[in-house]
């Protein structure tokens, strides 16, 4: 873990992905323009520079894995490039893959993603740290995680909030601001009293508490706002568990200065992994295809295919350590209660959805859940909704291996994921590729080892790729449960 501000961040992230395209060979430069404009229209949203990046990365590690291994000469390579939309080699299989894979991992929609200079590299996320110690927050505390939401309000401004001592068998209180310099009509008293309850108790501006029967004497309390001081009686001596704490603002001074934040950028180490399959190309049976149905785009389905499978290993892995990361757990019953009818009742289980949204945000802060990744009795109810609450995304045929489904309530992102437990779905954030409950880095987005060619006139060709991935932020990531 590394703190860094907020322009060493940017000037890190900055010269990482500078450096990418520095090194980008301009024979790339067709291929990457028509997947960032594919990127585009598919999402109707720019390719974010990190994506863009881990392609230039990847173009990059093929280049000097063909040029150093195979010993393939550029022409052969650029050659191969023309024309990525063709399958006849395999060369031109992978270009034409990474062209879609390396945009379109389904783990990209929900996940944060940077490219990695290296195997072992750095990831970058902001936050918001306590510079000191008040208000029942910590120096050194995130102020945006999950450790103090809901812990205070008051560490920004001028107010306190503190304990005042209660000592049992003594109906005497009594507390000094440490602050002094009390701002009029800003004091409140809350009293706990055991077998009694609790009352508050204000100034009014004029040095005096109000009293509250059964609570305080029938004297009025003081307040100094020079000196800080603040005193009152209770009704009764102090017993066990009785407590009193007091908020108030006082005026900024020389020896009392505004709190202070650090804005900073913190980092988690990724080690990439490799993710492996094997492909083979049964190139006489592809010819022989390409023959027989003279017209057909197999180069198409032969690349989306084998896209697709590529997509549901890599993806897959990754909404599986996803789901066995998760902080709590949401469920709905689908059994119908008596007297209510199931178009009633189908739409309840929204309020699930929510629930786990609202119930991130309060642990995190940072944002609500806005993406959702469903198995298959999940997709099996959402997918019956009517326009108004689902709207699905439309392809022109159904793509293979998790994919983006549609949007929920116009706000969740959906990913039909059918690896899952079909009684499962996982919710979490992602605001950018810099802020999300879980985050991944990408040394090469996708590799091919060197073809072997068979005597059946079969390829063997081995690919995958080497990325890691990591939980950010504790108390992000949620669990629905269909039952």
């Amino acid at each position: 873990m590394g703190n860094y501000s907020l322009e060493q961040a940017q000037q890190k992230l900055n010269s990482t992905f500078n450096r990418i395209a520095s090194n980008t060979d301009s024979m790339y430069a067709n291929l990457i323009s028509s997947a960032c404009a594919s990127y585009e229209k598919k999402h109707r949203a720019a390719m974010s520079p990190a994506k863009k990046a881990i392609l230039q990365q990847n173009l990059q590690h093929l280049t000097s894995s063909f040029v150093s291994r195979d010993k393939m000469s550029r022409q052969q390579i650029a050659s191969a490039v023309e024309d990525v939309t063709k399958v006849d080699n395999p060369i031109t299989m992978l270009y034409n893959l990474v062209s879609l894979l390396i945009p379109n991992f389904a783990y990209t929609e929900v996940v944060g993603v940077q490219p990695l200079p290296t195997k072992s590299a750095p990831i970058y996320f902001p936050n918001i740290v306590a510079a000191e110690t008040r208000n029942n927050v910590t120096q050194g505390d995130v102020l945006l995680g999950s450790t103090n939401w809901n812990a205070s309000n008051s560490y920004s401004t001028n107010k306190k909030i503190a304990a005042a001592t209660v000592s049992v068998g003594s109906a005497n209180v009594s507390f000094t601001a440490a602050e002094a310099n009390i701002i009029p009509g800003t004091v409140c008293v809350t009293i706990t009293l055991s077998g009694v309850g609790t009352t508050n108790l204000f100034d009014d501006g004029k040095g005096n508490l109000t009293t509250v029967t059964g609570f305080t004497s029938s004297t009025a309390g003081t307040v100094n706002y020079g000196t800080g001081a603040v005193a009152f009686a209770l009704a009764a001596n102090a017993a066990t568990g009785d407590k009193v704490s007091i908020s108030y603002r006082y005026e900024l001074g020389a020896s009392t200065q505004p709190a202070q934040a650090i804005l900073e950028w913190s980092t988690k180490t990724i080690e990439a992994n490799p993710y492996r399959l094997r492909s083979v190309y049964s190139l006489d049976n592809y010819y022989s295809a390409k023959q027989v149905l003279s017209g057909f785009d197999v180069d198409q389905v032969m690349s989306t295919a084998l896209a697709g499978y590529i997509n549901k290993e890599i993806s897959g892995n990754v909404f599986d350590d996803m789901l066995n990361k998760v902080d709590a757990t949401y469920s709905w019953s689908h059994t119908l209660p008596t007297g209510v009818a199931w178009a009633l009742h189908r739409l309840e289980a929204l309020q699930t959805f929510i629930a786990a949204s609202n119930g991130i945000r309060q642990n995190v802060t940072r944002s609500g859940g806005n993406y959702v990744i469903c198995g298959t009795d999940w997709m099996n109810l959402i997918e019956t909704f009517g326009n108004d609450v689902w709207a699905p995304t439309k392809y022109e045929a159904e793509p293979i291996g998790p994919y983006v489904a549609g949007t929920l309530l116009g706000k969740f992102k959906v990913i039909k994921n059918q690896d899952y437990p079909s009684t499962k779905a996982v919710m979490g954030f992602k605001r950018d590729e810099t802020d999300a409950s879980y985050m991944a880095g990408v040394y090469i987005g996708l590799y091919a080892t060197n073809p072997i060619a068979k005597d059946d006139l079969s390829v063997v060709q081995g690919m995958g790729t080497q990325m890691g991935s990591v939980k950010v932020f504790d108390n992000s990531l949620v669990q629905l449960t269909y039952n």
